[in-house]
């Protein structure tokens, strides 16, 4: 079932206007109808919609006008015109006016449900960073709808306060850092330092030093990070620390101890590597943090919390982020994680030469990271149609209308087609 929406649908033929509304219906969304142009605008300056769907020729007050009036009263729902084939070209002016996109009579319903899907997703994301340009969230805050990550932090809240080891796990840049500051700040020594020790940045010697020797934090919370990498010797000394609470005053760890890793250590235990005991001991309690390639909900959200902070670092007035390049950022897979995505839109903001970031603003490994995933594997349904399509159109001279015909679909699907295309090519020389 589709995600919940509300629809305005408006059609001054009675059957028309009912069947529409029984097919959106069973997709789950919530539809309102309404018979003519006037009565449409009055609801929608009364009531609040996500996606309108008009018929374009109505007497009196036809599509155009209601879309207009939607652009004035409620500028963030999205309008989708219901034409007859007659009327394309006019269908087509009303997306370069601000419509979404069209549907033609008689309906394909495959065809009505996707654009309707797409119209709502577009709402549903700038509702999205709506509400996160008006987040007062900090730097290192998690910014999330995924379920997963959600979980994690029901998790951390319910453990910060208690004085015993968690093990952090994810892969580099997922946040393991900043969680570990959530659980202190969440903690009963939010007040007392919080320390990081990486053990891959300091040899045996230093690391005894600032775990038990003179260096080591008296209160507080100390991050352990990169734990893997501790001698095998500071592992059983650490043992014994943890196994020993209040014990010898000179073998006490006196800080509340959080550790962190992005590698295997069930592996490096079967390697021998890494000690067994001192292994159940940290992880006692878990976190585990998902990469964001699985969390790709949030991305839209994310990216606006850096632009902000990118843009008030820098200086600059507050960009906005163009929807092109929101669906590049949302479909780029991230070996980074939140690191990388930080990092792109920091040299978004530093390149930017208008007012909204656009695809040509963002690093070649993100615009061109489709096209480089195809030179490495067979190519996908949707690109041997965008192969074919510009085939057809060269075999028929340029004409649109009759490429369309050939190919079975209405021109404002092949128009909204060849504009991506020819976005995507002027991406790639840039």
């Amino acid at each position: 079932m589709a995600d919940q929406g509300r629809l305005l649908i408006v059609d001054d033929e009675k059957v028309a206007l009912k069947n529409l509304e029984h097919v959106l219906r069973k997709e789950g969304y919530d539809v309102v109808c309404a018979q003519t142009g006037q009565a449409a605008i009055t609801r929608i300056g009364k009531e609040n919609f996500d996606v309108v769907l008009t018929d374009l020729r109505m007497e009196r007050i036809d599509g155009m006008q209601v879309l207009k009036s939607c652009r004035e009263l409620s500028p963030s729902t999205e309008v989708v015109m219901i034409t007859g084939f007659a009327t394309v070209d006019s269908a087509v002016e009303a997306m370069r006016q601000g419509a979404f996109s069209y549907v033609a009579k008689p309906y394909r319903l495959d065809e009505v449900r996707r654009v309707v899907a797409e119209a709502l997703d577009r709402v549903k994301r700038r509702q999205s960073l709506a509400a996160m340009s008006e987040s007062k969230t900090g730097d290192e805050a998690f910014l999330t709808r995924t379920p997963a990550l959600q979980r994690v932090l029901t998790t951390a809240r319910q453990v910060a306060a208690l004085d015993c080891p968690v093990l952090i796990l994810g892969e580099q840049g997922t946040g393991r850092r900043a969680l570990a500051r959530t659980l202190h700040q969440l903690g009963a020594q939010a007040d007392a330092p919080f320390q990081i020790l990486r053990c891959s940045a300091h040899d045996n010697m230093a690391l005894e030093a600032m775990l038990f020797g003179s260096q080591a934090p008296q209160s507080g919370t100390l991050l352990l990070e990169e734990v893997e990498m501790l001698p095998a010797a500071l592992q059983a000394r650490l043992a014994m620390a943890l196994d020993l609470p209040g014990g010898d005053e000179a073998q006490a760890l006196k800080p509340r101890l959080l550790v962190s890793t992005s590698a295997d250590l069930d592996g490096a235990v079967k390697d021998g590597a890494f000690r067994q005991d001192l292994h159940l001991m940290l992880r006692v309690v878990t976190l585990t943090l998902p990469p964001l390639s699985q969390r790709t909900g949030d991305i839209p959200m994310l990216a606006l919390h850096f632009l902000n902070k990118a843009c008030a670092e820098n200086g600059k007035s507050l960009l906005r982020i163009s929807d092109d390049a929101l669906d590049l950022l949302a479909a780029y897979d991230y070996p980074g994680n939140v690191r990388e995505l930080d990092t792109v839109i920091r040299g978004a903001v530093a390149v930017c030469d208008g007012a909204t970031i656009e695809p040509r603003h963002l690093p070649p490994s993100v615009r061109h990271a489709n096209r480089e995933a195809r030179s490495n594997r067979l190519q996908t349904l949707e690109e041997r149609e965008r192969e074919y399509i510009m085939w057809v159109l060269e075999e028929v001279g340029g004409n649109q209308t009759l490429a369309a015909k050939v190919l079975g679909i209405d021109r404002a699907s092949l128009w909204r087609k060849l504009k991506r295309y020819e976005n995507e090519k002027g991406e790639e020389e840039v």
